[in-house]
């Protein structure tokens, strides 16, 4: 037997490793005659490595039957599907769901089923009923057993649906599943609930849930995290069951959990530890043009690599449903290489290319239902799939400077205090970042910025302290952590509040002095404090950054130069915070590595262009990606002490120039990106 494990980044077949770079065939969707011909094109992409859903509802032919060999209709006929895919040499992730969604009645459930929802006693007979018929076909195709299925993907973006199952969950005035959750967090302590919620509840079946953000009151507020918490816990619930009833019908390969990319529904790290795997999956507009989206994009996926033993993307687009293309417009090829070297710049290490292979409801993608391949699309695919290789992302040590906090819960809660000006000023200083789950956190990079909310749980908040204490350095801005996660008061650093709130909105300027940099910046508010705990941060007013005319020319003199305490810097155990109550810019982010001696590794100097640097051995790669409409000479700055001296051949792995340079000395190289595109640079000593 083959054993089929995940580590070091990588799926291993025994002792042979592979780096997951796959792309979707439906075959179901297919004429039987045109597989061999669709496989034979994912082949010449330069693919070993194929995904496909099973579908509940196309292969159920009646109460408790099921055909898988075709016998009802060619298209059923998985098993020959399989034995084709082995035939030509192919691995396999193999999606049985119950639910695939996928653009089909119902998410590919029976009507009958899809009328309950995923926790409901007859939904899971059901469905493991399905299960079972579906595993006895699988399993003599498990890689383990010498077949093509090295990966299964239990469910599907598993979702509660609370606006569908409102009255079965227990949402509405009935109990439910909502109320056994209650029970599990209060430990069935009904006088908790009803501290926590602000309520005089003589039963947990009274609780009625609070399911989107409204009031600004404790109690509701609480209700309202307690129905997030909720639905975190049963997402986990489902993958909890569907996972038993895959291994108890033998399938002893890796399993594969994916998840919304906006984490807003999942707790991505729990169903990881479930399963073997757990990713998100990713469609992004035409270019990434809606506001604030690459950002998003970036630092979503750079997440997966603070849990995930193989950070990847089960579904990363390839086309686009049919009406889709409305909102995400126009998909080109030069958008499908942004996409793919956005996703390495986060540090994500393989994908799976939804769909590689067009179908019904589907559109644009690079080979078609025929077999036949859509040449400019196909031909960017191929560079994709080149520059993949070349580089070989699961060997490649991401190099990051700093790293920022990312609590699910706050990620899910949606609520207005989670950090979004930290990580905009980060992104917008070009920064590349971990991610510091405070959920399970670790120390990652020796500079830590919290991009939470003015609540986090007592854990997450020892875990900070346990970072400072170890010798790293926290940086908080006007989000500070104050309350526990129940809204009750508690701050472990022992914050004090300001003493007043001032306005500095643009044009008004401050400069902030930090060590040898000098930050000047705009603060809609920004904190004044009398007393601090440290060496204190101040700040002056400078004349506004646009003159004024005659009118009120000595009106806006009077303020310039008055002084005030905005944060400071504090030594605790063997590290230290720095509080700076101001609104984060891109200087200030920048200025503060400076000042706190955290090197970036590389940063480009020109504006819309994004960049990260990896090492492997004594060689780096650099992944640069040019979010402006035109194209762009872009200088980067490299971190010199990385480099050794001597020359350095630099080599644009799209065009294959190679030009040789000094980076001990010059500190930087120069790139051509065309507009939303990138490239990828090898640099090693010459």
């Amino acid at each position: 037997m083959t054993a089929v494990t995940l580590r070091n980044r990588r799926i291993w077949l025994g002792d042979e490793p592979h780096a997951l770079l796959s792309g979707e065939v439906h075959f179901w969707r297919l004429d039987p005659q045109r597989w061999r011909d669709v496989l034979r094109q994912v082949r010449a992409l330069g693919l070993d490595q194929i995904a496909s859903y099973v579908c509940w509802d196309y292969h159920q032919t009646g109460p408790g039957t099921f055909d898988f060999t075709g016998q009802t209709a060619p298209q059923r006929n998985l098993t020959g599907f399989l034995d084709e895919v082995a035939a030509q040499g192919l691995h396999l992730l193999i999606r049985p769901g119950p639910y695939i969604y996928s653009e089909w009645a119902n998410g590919g459930l029976p009507a009958d089923a899809a009328r309950l929802h995923r926790l409901h006693p007859d939904y899971r007979a059901m469905a493991s009923e399905y299960i079972a018929a579906v595993c006895e076909v699988l399993a003599p195709y498990l890689a383990t057993r010498g077949g093509p299925i090295w990966l299964v993907q239990a469910e599907n973006e598993p979702d509660p649906w609370p606006h569908i199952y409102e009255a079965q969950l227990g949402l509405g005035s009935t109990p439910g599943p909502f109320h056994d959750f209650l029970r599990v967090r209060y430990a069935g302590d009904l006088d908790a609930l009803n501290a926590a919620w602000e309520t005089a509840y003589t039963a947990f079946e009274q609780a009625r849930a609070v399911t989107a953000p409204g009031l600004d009151a404790r109690g509701y507020t609480n209700r309202y995290l307690d129905f997030v918490r909720f639905r975190h816990w049963y997402t986990a619930e489902v993958m909890r069951w569907t996972a038993a009833q895959f291994r108890a019908g033998g399938i002893d390969v890796p399993l594969l959990a994916n998840v919304y990319t906006t984490n807003g529904i999942q707790n991505w790290r729990e169903l990881e530890s479930i399963c073997d795997v757990a990713g998100p999956d990713a469609y992004p507009t035409a270019g990434f043009r809606a506001p604030d989206e690459h950002r998003t994009f970036l630092h979503t996926l750079a997440y997966t690599r603070a849990y995930s033993a193989l950070p990847c993307i089960p579904e990363l687009q390839a086309g686009i449903w049919d009406g889709g293309q409305y909102a995400a417009g126009a998909i080109t090829p030069n958008h499908y290489t942004l996409t793919a070297l956005s996703a390495l710049m986060a540090g994500i290490v393989g994908w799976n290319w939804y769909m590689l292979v067009s179908r019904d409801n589907w559109l644009m993608s690079p080979i078609s239902e025929l077999g036949h391949t859509r040449p400019n699309l196909y031909a960017a695919f191929a560079e994709i799939v080149r520059l993949f290789r070349a580089i070989d992302p699961p060997a490649l040590e991401r190099l990051a400077s700093a790293a920022v906090t990312v609590d699910p819960l706050h990620q899910t809660a949606r609520l207005p205090d989670r950090g979004g000006d930290v990580l905009r000023a980060l992104y917008n200083a070009d920064i590349t970042l971990d991610a510091f789950d405070v959920g399970a956190g670790e120390q990652t990079a020796p500079l830590l910025f919290y991009a939470g909310g003015s609540w986090l749980s007592a854990a997450g908040q020892d875990r900070l302290l346990e970072f400072v204490r170890g010798g790293g350095t926290l940086v908080l801005f006007q989000e500070q952590p104050r309350q526990d996660d129940a809204l009750r008061p508690l701050s472990r650093f022992d914050l004090p509040l300001p003493a007043a709130i001032l306005g500095a909105a643009a044009p008004q300027r401050l400069a902030i002095r930090l060590g040898d940099q000098a930050v000047n910046l705009s603060s809609p508010a920004f904190f004044v404090y009398d007393d601090v705990p440290g060496d204190p941060i101040t700040a002056e007013r400078i004349p506004d950054e646009i003159p004024t005319g005659d009118e009120l020319a000595v009106h806006v003199s009077l303020p310039v130069g008055l002084t005030y305490t905005v944060g400071w810097r504090q030594g605790i155990g063997a590290g230290q915070i720095v509080v700076l109550g101001v609104q984060p810019s891109p200087e200030l982010v920048a200025a503060l590595h400076a000042w706190l001696g955290a090197a970036i590794p590389c940063r480009a100097r020109t504006e819309h262009v994004h960049t990260a640097l990896f090492r492997r051995g004594e060689s780096f790669v650099l992944v640069a990606a040019n979010l402006g409409d035109e194209a762009r000479h872009a200088v980067v700055d490299l971190d010199r002490a990385r480099f050794a001296p001597g020359p350095w051949a630099v080599r644009d792995l799209r065009t294959d120039e190679v030009s040789v340079t000094h980076i001990r000395l010059s500190g930087a190289v120069t790139l051509h990106l065309p507009p939303r595109d990138g490239t990828i640079l090898t640099l090693e000593p010459a």
